[in-house]
Order: structure tokens, then sequence, then C-alpha cells
């Protein structure tokens, strides 16, 4: 199942986007719609945080619960 979403752009950002999506996709059929949905599963993703990247980086007297509690509030 599918929808249809339409959004008002400048046209100089949606003429780079075209451009990038089209390069990076290809110059052909579905290409940007593959870059839309890549794009939207990214920004939705953004909440997520990798802890695992930063073992062994931090260093303080708080401890791993209230480093993750604090970072969540940033992040909201």
């Amino acid at each position: 199942m599918s929808e249809v979403v339409k959004a008002e752009v400048p046209k100089a950002l949606a003429e780079k986007f075209r451009k990038r999506a089209l390069e990076i996709y290809g110059y052909r059929r579905g290409s940007m719609k593959r870059a839309i949905e890549d794009l939207m599963k990214r920004f939705i993703g953004l909440g997520r945080v990798d802890w695992s990247s930063l073992r062994g980086i931090l260093k303080s007297e708080l401890s791993s619960v209230e480093l993750q509690h604090r970072a969540w509030r940033e992040i909201d």
C-alpha cells in the first residue's frame, strides 16, 4: 500500500535535490521515489542513538543511565 505525499519547496532546492538524487540513484525510472523514501526513513530514524560508538569516549562522573537520560532530553 502506498500514499501520495505532496509538498511545495523552493525551486532551487528541488532542482538541487533532483540533481543529487539522480547522481546517487541513477538516471532511471523510480530514482526520485527511492531518493525520497530514503530521505524519509533517515528523517524518521534521527531519534536513534548508537551508544556503542560512544563506548570508551565519554569520561564523566555520571552513570551510563544518567548520560543516556541527559542525551535523550537534548534530542527532544
